[in-house]
């Protein structure tokens, strides 16, 4: 996942697309989710308009904009960026689609306790690296980004470092 660097050198960004498989998982689930409106309220052939229907519909309707939300996810995919603005002293995780729907969480410089790289062992090809923070705060480790190689994530540590101790990155 590539490193961006702004042109104000004040900022360090990191993009996370949704992956092709985990895309795929999404459209899964939502056309899964989508049956059960389709078991609930159309397959039984009875008259929908009763009040003995009203638990059905209230479980289909929720259902089906489930599935709706991880169709559109799936296909025109999510975003995770990951940004260390040296100006505001922060880190800031923005989660979002390109139908509307995201989510942001801003941690301070100060709230960050430390950084750790650890390797995933792949079936298939080489390892992946994770850097990761562990933040106050948080639920458990930020991911900030997944590299192919273990030199790759220690120099993107590094310019972190240099970014959030004011220094400028070499």
């Amino acid at each position: 996942m590539p490193l961006v660097e702004t042109s104000d050198h004040g900022k360090l960004v990191f993009h996370q697309p949704l992956g092709a498989v985990a895309r795929i998982i999404m459209v899964a689930g939502g056309a899964f989710a989508l049956s059960a409106p389709h078991e609930l309220l159309i397959r039984p052939g009875v008259s929908l308009l009763q009040w003995g229907m009203l638990p059905f519909w209230i479980i289909g309707v929720g259902a089906g904009l489930i599935g709706a939300i991880l169709l559109l996810a799936g296909v025109l995919g999510l975003t995770r960026t990951v940004t260390f603005d040296a100006a505001a002293r922060e880190l800031r995780v923005d989660g979002n689609g390109s139908f509307g729907i995201g989510w942001s969480a801003r941690y301070a410089f100060a709230d960050i306790l430390e950084f750790g790289i650890i390797k995933h062992e792949q079936s298939e090809g080489p390892p992946r690296f994770v850097l990761q923070a562990i933040v106050t705060g948080a639920s458990g480790p930020l991911e900030i980004d997944t590299f192919g190689s273990e030199g790759e994530a220690i120099a993107a540590q590094a310019k972190i470092d240099a970014l959030m101790l004011g220094e400028e990155a070499s």
